[in-house]
This record gives C-alpha cells, sequence and structure tokens, in this order.
C-alpha cells in the first residue's frame, strides 16, 4: 500500500536533485573566473600534447632510422667468424607507445635502446630526458598530470562553497523552507560538479585522441584509452564527492577551503613523492656498480669458453667426449668450438636472468610498498593504471628488456651452432656470411594484451573504487547532518 508513495516520494527527490543542478551548473557558468581558468588549462595541457606529439614523431623516425642502420650494419659484415660477429653485436631501439602522448608516465627516464651481445645483458641506455632538448620543454607538464594535479584544484574551487557558501547566507535554509530535502540540494550539486568535471576530463581527452591517432593506433590502444578514461572520471569523482562532503561539514566557506586544499596538496603532491623514497628505503634498489660487481664476481667463478686450461670447459669436453664415445676431440661430429660457445652462452645467460630477476623483484616490491599509499592518496592508485593502460610503465619496459633478451638469445646461440655444426679445417676457424645465417632470427616487440594489464591493475583499481565508496559514503552522511544541524 505504501508503493506509491514510495515511488513519488523518490521522482520528487530526482526532480529536486535535477533542478539543483541545472542551477548549479548556470552558476558555474556565470563565474568567469572559473572558466577561464579550465581555459588555460586547457590550453597548456593542448601545447602539452603538441610538443609531445612531435617529440614522439621525432623519436619514432630516429628509433626506426638506427633500427635500419644497425640491420644494414649487421647484414654488411660479409663472410667472418660467426663469434666474432657476437662480439659485434648491435643495438635494438625501443617502441615508441602512441599512448604516451596522454601520460608519457616513466618512457622519459628509462633507456630507449638495448646493445646486445654475446656472454653479457647489458642495460638500457639512452633515456630520453638527457637529451635536454628544447622540444621536451612541457614534458613534465602532460594531460595525464593535468587531470591528477590540476583537475582537483578546478573542482575545489567550483565546489568548495556550493554549501557551506550558502549556508552562510542562508540561502540554504529557505531552500529547505520550501520543500527541498538535504539529500536532493546535496546530490544535485554533486552531480553538477561531477558533469563539469567530465567534461573536462572528456575535452582533455579528446584533446589527445588525435594526436594518437597520429601515431598510428589499432583498436587495442583506443581501448586502453577508454579504460584510461574511465579511471580518470572516477578519480575526478572522488574530488567532486569530498568537496561536497566538506562544504557540508564546515559552516564557514574559508574553512572548507583551507582542508579542502590541505587534502589536496598532501594526496596529489606530498605522498605521491613521498611513497617511492620510503619503498626505497624498505627495498633499496642495488646502485648500478654494485649489480655490475656481483655479476662479475660470479661470472669470474664460472665457466671461461675463452681459457682452454678452464677446469669448467675440460670437464665440459670430457662429458662431450663420452656422449659421442670418442675419445679425441678431432673425431667429434661437431666443432667442439661451437659447442663450448653454446655451453657458455646458456651458462652465461642462466647467471645474468638471475640477477636481473632479483633486481626485477626488488622493483616490485617497491611498487607494493608504495600501493600502501594508496590506503591515504587516491593519487597513488590511478597513476599505475593510466601508464599502464598507456604503455609508459615499469611493467612495459620490463616486457621490452625481456622480449630483447630473448632476441639476444636466440641470434647469438644461431651463431654459436652455425660453428657448432661446421667443421673447419685443421688450424682454421668456420667462416659463414652473417646475414644468411641470421635472416630469420629478428626481433618483434610483444603487443600489449589488455587482459593482462587489467589482471595486473585490478588491486588499484579496487583501491580507487574503495575511495569512490568512502567519498559518497561521507557525502551521505554530511548531508544527514547538515540536515541535522539546521
Amino acid at each position: 500500500m505504501n508503493k506509491a508513495p514510495a515511488c513519488i516520494d523518490q521522482v520528487s527527490l530526482w526532480s529536486q536533485a535535477l533542478g539543483v543542478t541545472a542551477t548549479q551548473l548556470r552558476l558555474m557558468w556565470r563565474e568567469r573566473r572559473l572558466l577561464w581558468l579550465a581555459v588555460a588549462v586547457l590550453l597548456l595541457a593542448s601545447a602539452s600534447v603538441a610538443t609531445n606529439t612531435a617529440r614522439l614523431a621525432a623519436q619514432a623516425q630516429e628509433r626506426r632510422m638506427v633500427a635500419e642502420v644497425e640491420a644494414r650494419l649487421w647484414d654488411s659484415q660479409g663472410v667472418i667468424d660467426p663469434h666474432d660477429a657476437a662480439h659485434i653485436g648491435r643495438a635494438v631501439p625501443a617502441p615508441v607507445r602512441p599512448l604516451a602522448v596522454f601520460d608519457p608516465g616513466i618512457s622519459d627516464f628509462v633507456g630507449s635502446s638495448v646493445f646486445i651481445e654475446g656472454h653479457a645483458q647489458n642495460p638500457a641506455q639512452h633515456k630520453p630526458i638527457e637529451g635536454g632538448t628544447a622540444i621536451t620543454r612541457f614534458g613534465g607538464f602532460s594531460a595525464a598530470w593535468t587531470l591528477q594535479v590540476v583537475a582537483p584544484v578546478l573542482i575545489i574551487l567550483a565546489g568548495f562553497a556550493t554549501m557551506s557558501g550558502d549556508v552562510a547566507r542562508a540561502r540554504l535554509q529557505q531552500e529547505l523552507g520550501a520543500g527541498a530535502s538535504t539529500l536532493a540540494l546535496t546530490g544535485g550539486r554533486l552531480l553538477a560538479l561531477a558533469l563539469a568535471a567530465g567534461l573536462v576530463a572528456l575535452i582533455m581527452i579528446g584533446v589527445s585522441l588525435p594526436a594518437i591517432i597520429l601515431q598510428g593506433v589499432g583498436a587495442a590502444q583506443l581501448a586502453a584509452l577508454a579504460a584510461i578514461g574511465g579511471i580518470y572520471l572516477l578519480y575526478l569523482l572522488v574530488f567532486c564527492a569530498l568537496t561536497v562532503s566538506a562544504s557540508c561539514l564546515f559552516s564557514s566557506a574559508r574553512t572548507t577551503l583551507i582542508v579542502l586544499l590541505g587534502f589536496w596538496a598532501v594526496t596529489t603532491l606530498l605522498v605521491p613523492r613521498v611513497a617511492p623514497a620510503v619503498a626505497e628505503t624498505f627495498e633499496p634498489t642495488p646502485s648500478a656498480p654494485a649489480f655490475r660487481s656481483a655479476v662479475a664476481v660470479e661470472a669470474e667463478q664460472g665457466v671461461d669458453v675463452h681459457d682452454p686450461s678452464d677446469k669448467g670447459l675440460q670437464a665440459f669436453e670430457a662429458e662431450l667426449l663420452a656422449r659421442y664415445n670418442v675419445s679425441d676431440v678431432e673425431d667429434l661430429p661437431i666443432n667442439l668450438r661451437g659447442a663450448q660457445y653454446e655451453y657458455g652462452e646458456e651458462l652465461s645467460t642462466l647467471l645474468y636472468n638471475r640477477h636481473f630477476d632479483q633486481l626485477y623483484d626488488v622493483y616490485h616490491k617497491q611498487e607494493a610498498v608504495q600501493r600502501l599509499f594508496a590506503l591515504l592518496s587516491p593519487t597513488i592508485s590511478l597513476q599505475p593504471w593510466s601508464r599502464a593502460f598507456a604503455g609508459t610503465d615499469l611493467d612495459t619496459h620490463l616486457s621490452f628488456l625481456r622480449g630483447v633478451e630473448g632476441y639476444r638469445y636466440r641470434l647469438i646461440q644461431t651463431l654459436n651452432q652455425e660453428i657448432k655444426e661446421h667443421k673447419a679445417p685443421p688450424g682454421e676457424r668456420y667462416r659463414a656470411d652473417i646475414a644468411t645465417v641470421t635472416h630469420d632470427i629478428t626481433y618483434v616487440p610483444d603487443p600489449q594484451r589488455l587482459s593482462d594489464v587489467l589482471a595486473a591493475q585490478l588491486p588499484n583499481f579496487m583501491i580507487l573504487l574503495a575511495w569512490v565508496l568512502f567519498a559518497f559514503g561521507l557525502t551521505c552522511i554530511s548531508a544527514l547532518r547538515l540536515g541535522q544541524r539546521l
């Protein structure tokens, strides 16, 4: 029997909320200072997108040229000892990520190419930020950074007085006296603020879209951009709800503004800078000299395939003679030298992989420590998601390094197997055309699988979703307390 009145009450509540929303949107439109501030921010972000687009285009062209030059130099070696080619090596440039136009992430702070050679794994070199060119002037000011740091300030400035200002002017009492509920008044103001924030986010992503398309993207990149846009809307919704909540809790607009700006400074500026330092303290990263020293010490204790008197190498030779049931290396059906190089490469690769895996494990532990700070700052949970789907995070870089290492191992072992399968005349070394031998060994970057990215970023999404629920819960509680206070 009470269903009809309940439905009428809900319709009335929504009608009141939508009316408040329309009124608040008109008021925000009339607030020219906020409008011009938003336009200025959008123009700066557009300048950043334009410079990032030009910079990425230059990087893509440069890396294509590097790849072509390296391929020509490699193939031009002609007929030589394959092991000499393994020591000559070649450079492999990193692919340019199109969504870096929107969120550069850490792409400017990690190496852009890896030099591969036999018996060793080298770290990435040539960080883009080391170039220091004029076109990187807006590198730190990206569309992603604008939405992470600047957009929350615009939300606070637009909404800090939505409730507390009306309380001070007794306007809220008049609205309540006219029959409006605090839930409708609060919900309408929150909806208006959320619509304005969503519009800014959509414009920001829309400004980046043409530049991203110019980089040559497919359906996967567009889907990743949609995932990025969705998470930013949730992130801004947190600030919208917290802004309205604070405006309900404090009767003074000045107090509301001070509290909200303090929250913004802590969550968007302070915590994201403190978290990496704390993570480094708990899980310190070994220095480059210490890392190289640890690898070198263990390598010296291993097998040296260039030293005939090495005991490990002699043991391998004895095992090889027993395997083929011969008593002299000359009777082996294979080239002993090639077999030794193949064996040594396998051992050195295992050594390097173990040390690099330990280093990467430290990186991931640091990320886990930083994720704990997401309980204090929604920005901490937003940034990894944004960078991961843009392909500019640590995991994407590590995936590139692992892919290059897989290519290096296949390339070097192909050269070693070429020697192993061909015995040279006594006193001579086997020679082969390097371009022909390695023609089928190519490096192809692993495509980004969105399902893998989503699975890895699910904890960050859940934390941000918890922030949304907390902010909305606080808004409801604040609205009820406001009704009781008035």
